[in-house]
């Protein structure tokens, strides 16, 4: 796997860079990641031997802001699939799976729904809700919460938080790890992808006011084959949402995963990229 100072990366029209990471076969079926939320594209490095032996092409990309890829101030979420069309075009790639874990699955379901001739299945794993369906942000998570509304209405505040949790990922990373309910390997790997993640701490800052912002599309919008992976233990994201999800996305399939958290995508990287492989044709 490549080191994590060192990612590919991709020159956009406008001038910005996306950074990557190209895990599993190069030259397997291509699934992208999109991440997860106060992450980055290391979040799936620990998927590249699954990956591999499923014959999989795993791309990672920073969002905008995030780890190595520049910043874009006042971006939307929509905007992100014209970022994913153009890497995909930059790696010769035609048709693609993208999945997305957490905050990066609206990433991964924006994708599926403005590029339906390009994204032939999708999976979201621990995946939020659109902000404008009623109670949502009722039912969000104290944190994330907290930061969302710090990020949109008190923005200094906002950077002095994520710059403090970046530290601690840095410096102290068994104390972040606890702070995350994590441990072991699983631990290891979020600290070194949150460290990675929260470099820029606007780019996180704008991360949270595009969660909070309404997504310019609705999750039935979403016409190709999906996958909804939800754990029933997961204490940030309510399991119904991943039922309300599956119910809403016309060919949605809800897997519902006992005793798992909302970390479940480390240990059943297997089943999830399972579900896509073979889905694309050829690139």
């Amino acid at each position: 796997m490549r080191d994590a100072a060192a990612p590919e990366t991709c020159e956009l029209a406008d001038g910005r860079v996306l950074a990557y990471d190209e895990l599993g076969d190069p030259d397997g079926t291509c699934v992208i990641s999109c991440h997860g939320g106060l992450s980055s594209r290391l979040d799936v490095a620990p998927a590249h031997d699954a990956a591999q032996r499923l014959g999989i092409r795993l791309i990672a990309p920073d969002r905008p802001g995030v780890g190595g890829s520049t910043i874009q101030p006042g971006r939307t979420l929509l905007d992100w699939p014209t970022d994913l069309a153009a890497l995909a075009d930059h790696l010769g790639v035609g048709r693609f799976a993208v999945m997305g874990w957490s905050l990066g699955g609206q990433y991964a379901m924006a994708c599926a729904a403005a590029l339906p001739q390009r994204v032939s299945a999708l999976a979201v794993v621990a995946g939020c809700l659109p902000p404008t369906w009623p109670e949502m942000l009722d039912e969000l998570n104290r944190m994330d919460r907290k930061l969302l509304g710090l990020s949109e209405n008190h923005p200094r505040t906002a950077r002095s938080i994520f710059h403090l949790m970046h530290a601690t990922a840095e410096h102290a990373p068994k104390a972040m790890a606890k702070q995350s309910g994590v441990s072991g390997d699983t631990g290891r790997d979020v600290t070194t992808a949150i460290a990675e993640g929260l470099h820029d701490a606007e780019g996180v800052r704008i991360e949270y006011e595009v969660f909070g912002a309404p997504w310019g599309f609705e999750p039935e919008d979403v016409t190709v084959r999906a996958d909804v992976w939800q754990g029933d233990a997961d204490d940030l994201v309510p399991a119904s949402w991943g039922e309300r999800l599956a119910a809403a996305m016309p060919h949605a399939t809800l897997h519902a995963v006992p005793g798992a958290t909302h970390f479940l995508w480390y240990d059943h990287w297997d089943e999830i990229l399972g579900s896509l492989v073979g889905s694309t044709g050829p690139a």
